[in-house]
């Protein structure tokens, strides 16, 4: 199984979709660090430079791209993420079938263990695709802005006590970034699992690769409407999201991914699936 894994692992991070995808966010990221960074630059060289000012001190914690979404760059970023996220080897499966390939493959290994490689290699791919360019973004940050404890009392930081995790922040705000592109690839990885099930019953490519789309949209409406918004995809990922908690968030996840994998691999074990 090993052999198989590495070599869809290969796949899904050695094409070019995935350089696509990284260059989408990264292009994002750069957009928003041009506009943001020197701003926080120029105002904290005036709380520095005058005793007056009345503010406080810009901090990377509070201007990587993931730190919240007050901005233009921010919000297209969580909304595309499912996009991001299968491109690179979201429609891999539907490849394999439609092209001939997974029958070689199953000839020389067990079908169980070629699902089993395949979902793991979306998932990572994923989940990398969308954290990079968030990691590069924290380092921009830290790299112009004073790396410090937040001020608690500074509205900015946009996180307020009822948010999950806001404690953490406050104190151990490095594990609180960690913790939350750790959940983006999590949920990213998951969402684009999400193709892999629903390759059996389309036949068209592109239907494949923007199904995790809807599924990421459309179930954060379903939760949001019928106010759960601690199970909303998009409140969860995001650091402002009012509501949450850490099992909804635990919950959330495992349904992901009960319904990214099972389905999908109980009807690929079937012989006369694939």
């Amino acid at each position: 199984m090993l052999k198989i894994l590495r070599n869809e692992i290969k796949r899904g991070f050695c094409n070019n979709l995935f350089f696509i995808s990284m260059l989408i966010s990264g292009i994002l990221v750069l957009w928003y660090s041009v506009e943001r960074i020197p701003f926080c630059i120029e105002s904290n060289l005036s709380f520095s430079n005058n005793a007056a000012f009345d503010g406080f001190l810009e901090i990377s914690y509070t201007n990587w791209i993931g730190s919240h979404n007050m901005y233009l760059q921010q919000n297209i970023l969580y909304l595309i993420i499912p996009f991001l996220a299968v491109l690179p080897f979201g429609n891999s499966f539907y490849l394999d079938i439609n092209q001939g390939f997974i029958k070689g493959i199953c000839t020389r290994t067990k079908r169980s263990y070629y699902l089993i490689s395949k979902y793991i290699a979306v998932f990572l791919s994923g989940g990398c695709a969308v954290i990079i360019p968030m990691i590069l973004s924290f380092m921009i940050s830290s790299a112009f802005l004073p790396t410090m404890l937040p001020e608690a009392s500074y509205a900015f930081t946009n996180i307020y006590p009822v948010y999950k995790w806001a404690d953490l922040f406050f104190v151990h705000p490095f594990l609180y970034t960690l913790l939350y592109i750790g959940l983006t690839f999590i949920f990213s990885g998951l969402t684009a699992c999400m193709s892999l099930f629903v390759t059996y019953f389309l036949n068209k490519s592109f239907l494949v690769l923007i199904f995790p789309f809807f599924i990421y949209i459309f179930s954060s409406l379903f939760f949001e409407l019928l106010d759960l918004d601690g199970f909303s995809i998009r409140n969860v990922l995001t650091t402002t999201g009012e509501q949450g908690t850490t099992v909804s968030v635990v919950i959330l996840a495992l349904f992901f991914f009960a319904f990214s994998f099972f389905p999908y691999y109980l009807f690929g074990v079937k012989k006369d699936v694939l």
